[in-house]
């Protein structure tokens, strides 16, 4: 792919008009905005004396990949020229035996004579000038020295450094402001993306997907295989032209598109196995157990009425991690076919994707289809088809890693070989416990054996989406043109659920069976008028006026069948009356924006937008809301005072502000909502506590970022923002009081302030014929505050609190171990004085605001890149820091000081110690076996720090050489090895601090929830 090299020096601006789309000239090489077909604009006179012939052909890089804006003229014919399209495609009508130019900054001009009815192919060698790269911005294309916003694209090579089936996952480090966490590590399990912070306490938090110009992330799945590049909009200048979704960022994905002059196949396989990592998780042995419960009963003075704990026990050791985890398998099979000529191009993929859980007892399977299609009528229209289709299937007996806390003194089997459901419970006499066979007893907390559930019950889900595009360019006039997109989507879920009768968790139901099945159908229009013009040697303008549509429909049926017949898997199989329930909502949203840029001699760039939009999730008086940005930019390097300083090959200022919008999460916030599900004397009765708000209006994030874009040496990339986020009007749910009728309302009141910086530095150390090495560094800092609440603070266990960050945690502070005594000891304030002292009572501490919140103020990653004729390196790392994680299972199960001894603890982690006698400083309290003391309720005792540095991804790649695959007809074929998740320095003493295991950012993390997996991929690419 091409880099960004910039080095400009003096430019004589020059323009033309081609597809309706703004061509600005540098050097006499021009630059699209859009791509489109080609047109040419002809000099008459000139070529009237001789007969014309048409000239198509496409203009490739090192890469063999296609330039867009490269200047396509005739030599020594002035005027007579067009450029290339996206694709790097032209299209020009020349007189006979004309000599073609071809020149692109940053690449060496070639000359070639003009050959009619075949497609002419040019392949331009980089030289010492810059690239200016052309990036997806809103609603089109633009180029990056003309940039205002903040914006971070990302190429398709550096995604492929992770296996999984979502495109989110791959996002992980990959850009600076956004934050990325798996939600776990289960297959096909999402993740949660914030950029540039939380900017909403009830609203939207995720950002906007656009998938091919089309808002929202689909019906049919998206195959990360079909990916071409991915831009992330952060700022309020780029976020604001998408108005109300905007407010929290856009992830822009183009899809791959067929290039001219192309006919070949590309096939990939991918073959992985995964591991699940214990982090620094370890639980007690047996002897380790025994021992820790001799201590407690002997210091609870009950040892001896323990008669069940037998000195044999310490030898017992089964490992039900080991017996509830797998080496999981994925494979991962893509081919697609590319097609191109003057007339169609076309791009077909096929992909099938299949993963173990590395907890037993899931699997997961995933087809994808996707057909790219676009249809040259005439010079003048365009048409185009995009085609994208899914199924999947989940069947799943897992169950929580909780369960391998079992107490390794027991086994799943009896003696006889049978399962055991956990029912056996404890040795009934001393007698019987000294010669019978452990292996027939239960010691586990909770008295159920989840493997013996685990081979009766079940869940299976399939889902299939469509998504169907069809949209249309129409060139009015060489400046004018209109474009439609138009799409509609279908999905489809169906879930079943089988509970056994004969099964532990089925005995108070005599089983059940249940069905769900839900349907969405989704529609999207949007209508462009683009306009693009460039008047005299220094003025460019484009604009662009539209209107857009979209509607959602979602309805669902689940339905549960009680005392059942084994083995029964319909709902009338039931013996009791099923029950059932079901959901219906839709919403719509329009829209109409006018965004206009202009550009002064290459140097100085503006750019306003508004929007007008409207949702149907307000009422009638708030329903439309108004947007709008505005942005600068000017390229510094180009100025003549920076003729002397060579080393400096770009150095561009930008500055931006802009207004977004949010809209609450349900759909009918802004009306009294009534239950109509429940009964009263065999009647429907209508149940509302919900009081509707007509005047429920938009949330507004304002966002103000100044960004500066570096290159030193031509080597050094560095791109600095720093921005503030202020949004008022916060969405949330007020409390009323009872005696109105109802008890809450959603409301808009409140101020939420994000402010923070990011940076990039991008060292291109080595740059040879045969050698390239470069390494990327990429942070982003930012603090979160509630600046006003109307309603007063709100002091939960994650408080929303003025000054303070959002879901900040409320709770008691630890004091640490009284030395003489080894209680426990919590801080309590004089609310007079704010005199803190201590106390072994817990409820006589005092809770107070902590300013620690999940989520972290630093992320970041390292990456680099080795390249060595065929050979290819690649190390990526992640890491955060600020993040304070609430360890749940310490307090609720792994560290409770043996107040429930049937709980296995974990071990004492390094730096930790144990209570055992007056003057002893150490971290936990004494054992005592069922202890009535508070010492494992919520307080900051199990508050961990989730800081982490994570090895993230390592890959080695060989590109076989020509020579071999010119015999077997192969254009190109590669080999690639790859380590995900390889290692981790953390302190946390969970699994993964990585995986905050709730989609609320809640930071309440169990140390058994399901981490993100170890994995090693061997995968094959083949082209031919």
């Amino acid at each position: 792919m091409r880099k960004n090299k910039s080095s400009y020096g003096k430019t004589n601006w020059a323009g033309t008009l081609w597809a309706g789309v703004l061509l600005v000239s540098a050097e006499g090489m021009f630059f699209p905005l859009y791509a489109a077909d080609t047109g040419s604009s002809l000099s008459v006179n000139e070529t009237q004396q001789q007969a014309d012939i048409t000239v198509t052909g496409q203009v490739l890089d090192e890469a063999g990949m296609g330039i867009p804006g490269a200047n396509v003229s005739v030599k020594g014919k002035t005027g007579l020229g067009t450029i290339t399209d996206m694709d790097g495609n032209f299209s020009l009508k020349v007189p006979g035996n004309s000599i073609l130019t071809v020149s692109f900054m940053g690449y060496t001009t070639q000359e070639r004579k003009a050959v009619a009815g075949q497609a002419m192919r040019f392949n331009l060698v980089p030289d010492s000038k810059a690239l200016d790269e052309v990036v997806v911005v809103g609603y089109g294309t633009q180029r990056r020295s003309t940039v205002t916003g903040a914006i971070a694209d990302v190429k398709t090579d550096r995604l492929k450094d992770i296996t999984a089936p979502s495109v989110s996952n791959m996002l992980q480090g990959k850009v600076a402001g956004v934050v990325v966490t798996p939600s776990s590590g289960r297959p096909g399990d999402g993740v949660s993306i914030r950029v540039r912070g939380t900017g909403s306490i009830s609203g939207s938090t995720e950002p906007l997907w656009v998938i091919d110009g089309v808002i929202g992330e689909g019906s049919a799945e998206l195959n990360p295989n079909d990916i071409e590049s991915i831009s992330i909009l952060k700022d309020g200048s780029a976020t604001a032209l998408y108005g109300s979704r905007g407010a929290n960022g856009v992830v822009q994905v183009t899809t791959k598109r067929a290039k001219l002059g192309t006919a070949q196949f590309n096939a990939s396989a991918k073959w992985s196995v995964s591991q699940l990592t214990k982090g620094n998780l370890e639980m007690m042995n047996g002897a380790e157990y025994y021992d820790y419960l001799v201590t407690a009963y002997t210091n609870a003075g009950n040892l001896d009425d323990q008669y069940w704990l037998q000195p044999y026990l310490r030898d017992r050791n089964f490992d039900w991690w080991d017996y509830a985890t797998q080496n999981a398998l994925t494979q991962n099979y893509n081919i697609n076919y590319t097609y191109g000529n003057n007339k169609i191009r076309a791009y077909i993929s096929g992909d099938y994707y299949t993963e173990e859980g590395t907890i037993k007892g899931y699997d997961y399977d995933r087809f994808t289809l996707r057909s790219n299609t676009e249809y040259m009528v005439n010079d003048r229209l365009t048409l185009k088809a995009n085609i994208a289709a899914s199924y999947k299937e989940t069947f799943n007996q897992e169950y929580s890693l909780a369960h391998t806390s079992y107490t390794p003194w027991d086994t799943p089997w009896d003696s006889q070989g049978n399962l055991k459901d956990g029912s056996q419970g404890l040795p009934a006499t001393a007698e019987e416990a000294v010669s019978a066979n452990p292996d027939d007893y239960w010691y586990s907390d909770g008295g159920t054996n989840f493997a013996y559930d685990r081979h009766l019950n079940w869940g299976k889900s399939r889902s299939n989406g469509l998504d169907v595009n069809l949209g249309f360019t129409y060139k009015i006039f060489d400046f004018l043109t209109f474009e439609s997109n138009n799409k509609i989507g279908f999905s489809n879920n169906y879930s079943s659920t089988y509970t056994d009768p004969k099964s532990r968790s089925g005995v108070g139901t005599n089983g059940s069976y249940n069905d769900a099945n839900s349907n969405s159908r989704s529609v999207y229009t949007n209508q462009l008028l683009r306009f693009m013009k460039t008047f005299g040697d220094k003025h460019e303008v484009s604009a662009y006026l539209f209107y857009e549509y979209e509607e959602y429909r979602y309805w669902d049926l689940s339905a549960t069948a009680y005392t059942i017949a084994q083995g029964a898997e319909i709902i009338s199989a039931g013996a009791d009356d099923p029950a059932a329930s079901g959901t219906k909502y839709e919403n719509k949203n329009a829209a109409y924006l006018f965004n206009g840029n202009y550009t002064y001699d290459g140097k100085y760039m503006l750019q306003a937008m508004v929007r007008r939009d409207g949702s149907s999730r307000f009422g009638s008086n708030k329903r439309w809301g108004t947007f709008w940005s505005v942005g600068g930019g000017w390229n510094i390097h180009k100025e003549a005072f920076m003729e002397n300083v060579p080393w400096i090959n770009e150095l561009r200022a930008r500055i931006s502000y802009g207004i977004n919008g949010n809209q609450p999460v349900e759909s009918y916030d802004y009306l009294t909502k009534a239950s109509i599900t429940t009964q009263y004397d065999n009647q429907i009765a209508l149940m509302t506590n919900y009081l509707g708000n007509p005047d429920l209006e938009w949330e507004e994030t304002g966002n103000l970022d100044v960004g500066l874009d570096i290159r030193l040496f031509d080597r050094l990339n560095i791109t600095l923002d720093g921005y503030v986020k202020k949004t008022k009007n916060l969405l949330y749910l007020r409390h009323l009081s009872a005696v109105s009728g109802f008890n809450r309302q959603t409301s808009n009141n409140g101020k939420l302030e994000n402010k923070g910086f990011e940076i990039t530095v991008t060292p291109e150390i080595i740059k040879t014929k045969d050698l390239y090495w470069d390494v990327s560094f990429n942070l982003g800092y930012n603090h979160n505050e509630i600046t006003y609440k109307p309603d007063g603070d709100d002091l939960s266990f994650q408080a929303i609190a003025v000054g303070y960050p959002y879901l900040n945690y409320y709770m008691r502070e630890w004091a640490g171990v009284d030395t003489m005594t080894g209680k426990g000891l919590w801080f309590k304030v004089d609310k007079a004085t704010g005199e803190k002292t201590v106390t072994s009572n817990y409820n006589e501490a005092t809770p107070v605001l902590l300013d620690a919140v999940p989520i972290p103020d630093i992320n970041g990653a390292v990456a680099t890149n080795l390249t060595w004729k065929g050979l290819s390196l690649n190390a990526n790392f992640t890491f955060a820091a600020g993040a304070k994680i609430y360890n749940s299972m310490r307090a609720g199960a792994l560290d409770r000081d043996c107040s429930r001894p049937s709980q296995v603890p974990m071990k004492l982690q390094d730096g930790w110690s144990r209570w055992e006698k007056p003057g002893d400083i150490a971290t936990h309290p004494q054992l005592i076996a069922n202890s009535s003391a508070d010492n494992s309720n919520t307080s900051t005792r199990y508050l961990e720090n989730g800081d982490y540095f994570k090895l993230k991804s390592l890959s080695l790649s060989y590109s076989l050489p020509s020579k071999w695959l010119k015999p077997l007809k192969i254009n190109s074929a590669a080999i690639n090895l790859t380590g995900e998740n390889l290692f981790t320095i953390t302190k946390y003493s969970g699994q993964d601090p990585e995986v905050l295991f709730s989609s609320s950012y809640n930071g309440s993390a169990s140390s058994f929830g399901y981490p993100t997996v170890r994995r090693f991929t061997i995968g094959v690419n083949v082209n031919f």
